[in-house]
């Protein structure tokens, strides 16, 4: 696989955030966006935690891309990559308890991503980037989130979609990952070249990531 542009050959990369703005309790968003053309989605409930609102990300994510394709997920959760991958399967296998026996935590939701990781063609890996230091995919995830929590927060959750300023309404009705992208923050995310994410190393051993 080569890397080009901020983007891998035959992989879909996907940054995913979550916010809560009280946790817990508070009015959470979720957000997702493709390091690919810009295509993003968002969403949030009224009331959750930080976990639920990460986890959800990915659930979105891994659902709003079916196909063989291989599908690389970052987060800078390493709590939703876990769950997600490392600590899933271990759980499976105790019954969908922890080592200490307890019950999985927000289990609905990680049994969801483990059927939509299973009931997809391709494989799905996960990425952990670290947050907050000038990687144009994560702010953008990150921004939709916080976005959509506040919506929630203030009583329109029920928007059909994001606003993001007058050159980016989208139409209730019409789902925002569809919606056409021209803002300038779209149109950075989109343009972002390898090399640019500051502490990332573009290449990221991706040989090792789709065995």
């Amino acid at each position: 696989m080569s890397v080009a542009h901020g983007t891998i050959a035959g992989v879909i990369i996907v940054s995913t955030d979550g916010s809560c703005l009280r946790n817990p309790g508070g009015a959470i968003g979720w957000a997702w966006v493709d390091h690919e053309g810009g295509r993003f989605d968002s969403g949030g409930a009224a009331s959750g935690t930080n976990q639920i609102a990460e986890l959800t990300a990915v659930l979105r994510a891994v659902g709003a891309h079916p196909g063989d394709e291989p599908l690389l997920i970052e987060s800078d959760s390493q709590y939703a990559i876990r769950c997600s991958s490392e600590w899933l399967e271990g759980w499976k296998r105790k019954g969908w308890r922890t080592a200490s026996g307890s019950l999985v935590k927000n289990l609905e939701l990680v049994q969801a991503i483990d059927a939509a990781i299973s009931g997809r063609g391709g494989p799905v890996r996960f990425r952990w980037v670290r947050g907050h230091v000038g990687n144009p995919f994560n702010e953008r995830a990150d921004e939709l989130a916080g976005i959509a929590a506040q919506d929630w927060a203030a009583g329109r959750g029920e928007v059909g979609g994001t606003l993001l300023g007058d050159e980016n309404l989208v139409p209730v009705g019409q789902s925002a990952a569809s919606a056409p992208r021209t803002a300038p923050a779209a149109r950075a995310v989109a343009g972002q070249r390898a090399g640019q994410h500051p502490g990332n190393d573009a290449r990221w051993e991706l040989d090792t990531l789709f065995d």
